[in-house]
């Protein structure tokens, strides 16, 4: 097992840049998108491409050079890789390989942060903080020319927003301490989203009460404060108005079942509803017809899905599912669905940091109702920093305060 002074010269000193390199390279990537949505010029959204696929193959590159190439999130990307080639190959007419690429990330960032377990620098804290202040600078100064003009500053809608603000909670949370989830509940009322909302009180709730720990009244007592809190300020900016309409909605699909809700127009949807907030309605309409495609396809669909990237050109809508669950399923079949599901649950388990394993069951439930795969930079803070902190000898190098760490949770196996 590697330690602090694995760290010092050669190698070692790349790795321990790993996390800054990727934080820069992410504020670039970022700083490119808010030029592109000001002018709406090819070039910056080239740049913002180019900079996103040095950033994969940095990573590639410190995971391959680290000496944990047998590591379960190594296996895990050997596994992903092998069965998204062979899905690849299955739809190889149609398939996408920036989807490919872009999918495959997740596992590649996560193995390469988990070779370098290594303390947060300032410089790297401060360009978390400069992706937190870049949409709100662009909402302050300029309106998007690629976006229509009720998208979020260059963030197309306010659930990639609730989700962008999560993935840099979950990078500073050994920082924020139980801040982080203060912060966190604030982040979902201030975007006035249900899912985001419901999202981050089930991960709580699933945390205090699985399994219990020494501590956990305490802590159970300072949640329901901010809870409490929360709530004040949802009720204040109406969350539990579209709270009432979702579950109003919710009723209403069981009743009518899904494949009755499919073929029912918009018009009729409002009629019957009484409200234009059909949200949940759309996400059923495009599940149940994604579902459809996928299962009406034969064994090799079933098996190796319909290709990388296909969802939004074969379903209801042109757009991914809004179900990154489905999404995986549906494009690149069943086996990689289960490496999907089996490596999420591996990553929660391994993170040590309490906090942020609370913010990563949040990405895990949200991800039922959102894109994480189509957010880049959610995508990758959320992984490459769990990898940080799911790392065996993190108590060594990385951070050591009370609050921020889990001391009960023994580490995953390397």
């Amino acid at each position: 097992m590697e330690d602090a002074l694995s760290y010092r010269g050669g190698r070692g000193t790349t790795r321990r840049r790993y996390f800054l390199v990727v934080a820069a390279m992410l504020v670039v990537i970022n700083v490119a998108t808010f030029i592109y949505h000001m002018t709406a010029s090819a070039l910056f959204n080239g740049v913002g491409n180019a900079v996103s696929i040095v950033l994969i193959l940095y990573s590639a590159h410190i995971w391959l050079d680290s000496s944990g190439r047998f590591t379960a999130a190594s296996k895990y990307v050997v596994v992903a890789t092998g069965l998204v080639a062979l899905s690849f190959v299955a739809n190889l007419t149609v398939a996408s390989l920036i989807d490919s690429i872009k999918y495959l990330a997740i596992y590649v960032v996560y193995a390469a942060g988990r070779s370098c377990p290594i303390r947060q620098t300032t410089a790297e804290t401060n360009c978390l903080y400069t992706l937190a202040a870049l949409p709100i600078a662009f909402l302050l100064i300029g309106s998007s020319k690629v976006y229509p003009p009720e998208s979020l500053a260059y963030l197309p809608n306010a659930n990639t927003a609730a989700l962008y603000f999560s993935a840099i909670l979950f990078a500073l949370a050994p920082q924020l301490g139980l801040g982080a989830l203060v912060l966190q509940f604030v982040n979902a009322a201030l975007m006035n989203k249900v899912g985001a909302a419901v999202a981050t009180i089930a991960a709580l709730t699933i945390w205090l009460i699985l399994p219990v720990r020494r501590g956990s009244f305490l802590v159970a007592a300072s949640l329901v404060g901010m809870l409490v809190a929360a709530g004040l300020i949802a009720h204040m900016l109406g969350v539990f108005d579209r709270l009432g309409t979702a579950v109003d909605s919710v009723r209403l699909i069981v009743a009518l079942e899904p494949a009755t809700i499919a073929t029912m127009p918009y018009k009729e949807l409002v009629e019957i509803t009484g409200t234009k907030d059909l949200s949940a309605f759309f996400r059923i309409i495009h599940w149940w017809n994604i579902w459809s495609l996928y299962t009406s396809q034969g064994i090799s669909t079933v098996l190796f899905g319909y290709g990388a990237g296909q969802t939004k050109y074969l379903a209801y809508a042109p757009l991914p599912p809004h179900n990154d669950y489905l999404r995986v399923l549906a494009e690149y079949g069943l086996l990689n669905a289960a490496v999907f599901v089996a490596f999420l649950l591996h990553v929660v388990r391994s993170v040590k940091v309490m906090q942020a394993r609370v913010l990563f069951i949040v990405l895990m439930i949200y991800m039922f109702s959102e894109n994480l795969i189509d957010n880049f930079t959610s995508m990758i803070l959320y992984f490459a920093y769990a990898g940080r902190m799911a790392a065996a000898n993190l108590h060594v190098v990385g951070s050591t305060r009370a609050v921020d760490v889990d001391r009960e949770s023994s580490p995953a196996p390397a």
